[in-house]
């Protein structure tokens, strides 16, 4: 089951960590956090508790997350992660935004400032015909302590969705216990733009566990997170 993205984006000479994840049908909620440092900076969370009643689907979450992620994601890497931080909090039925509280002192009135969601147009306007890379899921991934980890993913244009041959690809297993981070597989996609990979997974630890797989090209980065069960 698809978990989440994970990105890692510099500006500035700041690297900044874009985490996405589906919180499950128990919490509809698709939340997205940036952090610095190890601080939260920003947070979006997007409710789809109204398409439980149409039985959504996952890929139809997974669509959510993977617009919302990369939404944000480009925005701090044009410079605007301060008008995202300016926002103060704000809810409402359809989103949630909280910014970090000494940014909010700072800045000026809410009123004056753009919302995250205009913000994000205005940037995908001017980025409009530019390419980016996106990593999709192939197969069900199911990855359990002790158990072989079996990756199939595919790499696509998010302009033409075309597969993209030559892209790096990475998949690590990473714990809050021991081995804390474990290279399982490496390689590039082929000429369809796919890669597939098995290795085994340490026996369960303790600590939550999670395999990331991370692709990178001239188009950017893009990255998966599975959570490690027992």
């Amino acid at each position: 089951m698809l978990t989440g993205f994970n990105t890692d984006i510099e500006h500035a000479g700041t690297t900044y960590h874009v985490q996405t994840e589906d919180k499950g049908r128990s919490n509809p909620l698709v939340e997205s956090l940036v952090y610095a440092a190890g601080e939260i900076l920003y947070s979006r969370r997007t409710p789809y508790h109204d398409l439980l009643a149409e039985n959504v689907d996952s890929k139809t979450i997974a669509t959510i997350m993977e617009r919302q992620h990369h939404a944000i994601v480009e925005a701090i890497g044009a410079g605007r992660l301060r008008q995202l931080m300016r926002h103060d909090q704000v809810a409402d039925d359809d989103d949630t935004t909280v910014s970090h509280p000494d940014a909010v002192a700072a800045a000026p009135s809410p009123s004056s400032e753009p919302s995250l969601d205009q913000v994000i147009l205005d940037y995908l306007e001017a980025q409009r015909g530019l390419a980016h890379l996106i990593l999709r899921a192939t197969s069900d991934h199911d990855f359990t302590y002790g158990g072989e980890a079996a990756v199939s993913i595919i790499a696509v244009d998010s302009q033409s969705n075309q597969p993209l041959a030559g892209v790096q690809v990475s998949v690590l297993f990473k714990s809050t216990a021991e081995p804390r981070r474990l290279l399982l597989a490496e390689g590039e996609t082929d000429a369809g733009g796919g890669f597939a990979a098995n290795a085994p997974l340490p026996v369960y630890n303790g600590g939550t566990s999670a395999v990331v797989i991370t692709a990178r090209s001239d188009l950017g980065q893009s990255e998966i997170k599975h959570l490690v069960h027992q």
